[in-house]
Order: C-alpha cells, then structure tokens, then sequence
C-alpha cells in the first residue's frame, strides 16, 4: 500500500502545501493591513518599481514584473484613482504612456513597505542570522530549479491526464 514512490510523492506535495500555506497566511495577515492604506498587496509591486524608476510605461512594468499588461493596467487604473500615481504621453512617442510616482504614492509606499518589514520581522522570529540566511539560500535555489521548468512541462505535471487529453481534443 505504502511505498518509497508515495513517501517522495506526500513530500513534495507537503513543500508546495507548506509554501501555498506560509503565502496564504501571510497575504492574508497584510491584506488587511494595505487595506488601511489605500492598496492591495497585489499593487506594491507596482508602486515599488515605479518608485525605483519613475517614467516606466505599462509594457515595461508588465515584462519586469513578469504579469500581463492588462493586469499591471488594472492595478495603475486603481493606483491612480487613489492619486498614487499618474500617467504621462510620452515626449517621443505619443503612443506610449509613462508612468510616475505623486508625493501621495511615495508616502504610501514607504508606509506600506515599513508595515511589510515589520511583519517579515515577526514572520523570522525564532530563526538566527544563520537559519534566516540558509532559508534564503535555500528559497533561491528554489527559484532557480523553478525556472528550469519548461512551460509545458509545469502543466504537465501539474495535470497530466488533463491536459493530454486537452492536447489530443486540439487536434481533431
């Protein structure tokens, strides 16, 4: 009934649960918290990398943080709206838009990354400089083993009896 294949299949799928889980709780616990400020957590990103480097259009925003333009166009609607950010035709080329950074959206977005830190504290207590430095060695190998993932692959294994009868149905 049990064997060796099974051990390493609930141990892989324990590190995903665990991870889905640490995220989830975390999202969750700060959700609230960007709640107070105006923003979704979805949106510092976007704050943070226009912060870093006002002027940035929407397609640059969308490749750097690897999510679609309408998605990262969403978030700027709604950042905007609250007077975080603002768009601007850009000098050269009137098709493309720039985005910028208020004063408002700087406030916020030190506010927020204060609160983030505070709770990224609380989140490592119990863990020495050492502990805490081996679990980011150990999450960037991780990411790095991620990105070997072909695309296609990853949804393979994620559902494999699906999608290959989702491939065959695409080609009758």
């Amino acid at each position: 009934m049990f064997c060796e294949e099974d051990d390493e299949k609930e141990k892989q799928s324990s590190f995903l649960s665990l991870f889905m889980k640490v995220d989830r709780h975390f999202m969750t616990k700060c959700f609230g918290q960007m709640q107070e400020l105006g923003i979704y957590p979805g949106q510092i990103p976007v704050l943070g990398l226009v912060a870093k480097k006002d002027g940035l259009s929407q397609r640059e925003l969308a490749k750097i943080l690897h999510i679609k333009p309408p998605t990262v166009n969403v978030s700027i609607q709604r950042l905007e709206k609250a007077g975080f950010l603002y768009k601007k035709p850009d000098e050269k080329d009137q098709r493309v838009t720039r985005i910028y950074m208020t004063e408002k959206g700087k406030e916020i977005k030190a506010k927020a990354l204060e609160r983030i830190h505070k709770n990224e504290a609380v989140m490592m207590e119990g863990f020495s400089e050492a502990e805490q430095c081996l679990l980011r060695r150990f999450l960037e190998q991780i990411l790095v083993n991620i990105e070997k993932i072909q695309p296609e692959e990853a949804i393979e294994k994620l559902q494999p009896e699906d999608m290959t009868e989702r491939k065959e149905q695409k080609r009758d």
